[in-house]
């Protein structure tokens, strides 16, 4: 089924890089529920700041993207799929499903999906099997020694960018996570970004990291990511800002998108460190 789609200007600007010298704030928010049954719901956070992008704010206005946890059968089962729904939702305006958080077999790894061009033309798809996606994201959590304790560490991998958001185009066919595993020195066509260290304050044997006001609760799912050669930076910050509301921060060269996936690794309960 074709579905001439209202929401294309928004999907495409949700799938576009945060422009230079602007800052997205938005607001996930989880559902009551727990487990199997638990959703997610990001709003843009209209919050005056001088450093929101106005584009942004004006065409995001009511809506939501609202996430699911899949459950069924393979190959899908487990992932999160991220649908830009109106709100408030009404009946003759369906959500469009727009991007994919997919962990691996492994655990550890994931990878972040978004659907290809057609969100760019004037029809699109609602039929699942026809959508094309492609790979935006790769996130990896280093685990733990058993009994260690101490912060998480992860590693992000995006494409590389022009000044206007615009992907600089390789030959390159692995995905995201094979190339960085290749070399991340030698690929021209990757960004490889790390998650800020936190400061260890001996007074009190814990770890600290200076979040601003928008994060308020310490939990070890909260971090900063960072460009490892500017580390003053930062490129995206999530964290808990109530007791089932969170704050998440939005810099070049990330778009709504993979920042919202990356978001979703950090929450995901199958990634247990100390």
């Amino acid at each position: 089924m074709l579905y001439v789609d209202p929401f294309i200007p928004r999907i495409n600007l949700l799938c576009t890089s945060v422009p230079l010298a602007a800052c997205t704030h938005c607001r996930l928010v989880r559902s009551s529920e727990r487990g199997a049954n638990a959703t997610l719901d990001l709003y843009e956070d209209f919050s005056p700041t001088p450093t929101v992008a106005p584009a942004v704010i004006a065409n995001l206005a009511n809506h939501v993207i609202h996430v699911v946890k899949r459950k069924g059968s393979v190959p899908w089962r487990g992932s999160y799929d991220m649908y830009l729904w109106p709100f408030p939702a009404t009946t003759d305006s369906p959500g469009v499903l727009i991007g994919r958080v997919v962990p691996t077999t492994a655990g550890g790894v994931y990878t972040i999906l978004q659907r290809s061009s057609d969100y760019e033309q004037t029809v699109m798809t609602e039929e699942e099997s026809e959508i094309q996606w492609q790979e935006v994201c790769a996130v990896q959590y280093d685990s733990h020694v058993l009994g260690s304790t101490g912060p998480r560490e992860m590693t992000v991998i995006v494409h590389a960018v022009d000044d206007s958001g615009l992907p600089i185009q390789t030959t390159e066919t692995k995905s995201l996570i094979g190339r960085y595993r290749s070399g991340a020195d030698t690929d021209p066509g990757i960004i490889v970004l790390m998650n800020k260290p936190p400061i260890f304050i001996s007074e009190t044997a814990s770890y600290a990291l200076d979040f601003g006001p928008r994060i308020t609760t310490r939990l070890v799912k909260n971090f900063q990511l960072i460009h490892p050669h500017d580390k003053d930076y930062i490129v995206m910050q999530f964290g808990k800002s109530g007791p089932d509301s969170f704050a998440l921060d939005i810099r070049f060269p990330m778009s709504p998108i993979m920042a919202l996936g990356v978001a979703i690794t950090s929450l995901d309960r199958k990634v247990i460190y100390n």
